[in-house]
């Protein structure tokens, strides 16, 4: 079973994950679908993902090794534009850092 952190389905079912924009720094983006990457085309199109299992046209899962950054159009597994933001505690009644609060209400 490999249930998706984000949308919350099983992703060997071959279900696209949300089509939610991708916020890197302060810009919304829109997710790159499966089969409109730049790059070589190969001669037949799968019909879905070969990691993630997303249909032909939906949004990868995060994790895929396949999805591209939107931003730089990278590989967006260890891509740095998606990078947790820098870890700067300030004592608040959430006891976390000011990045990871602004973040969980998506103003990041």
């Amino acid at each position: 079973m490999a249930i998706c952190k984000q949308c919350g389905g099983e992703m060997t079912d071959g279900i696209s994950c949300l089509f939610d924009p991708i916020f890197i720094a302060g810009k919304a983006y829109t997710p790159v679908r499966f089969g409109q990457e730049r790059g070589p085309r190969l001669r037949i199109e799968p019909e879905e993902c070969r990691d993630c299992k997303t249909p032909l046209g939906g949004v990868h899962h995060p994790g895929c090794c396949v999805e591209r950054c939107p931003a730089c159009l990278g590989q967006a597994l260890g891509c740095p534009c998606l990078a947790e933001p820098v870890c700067e505690y300030e004592s608040t009644r959430a006891s976390r850092c000011r990045a990871h609060v602004l973040r969980r209400v998506g103003w990041r």
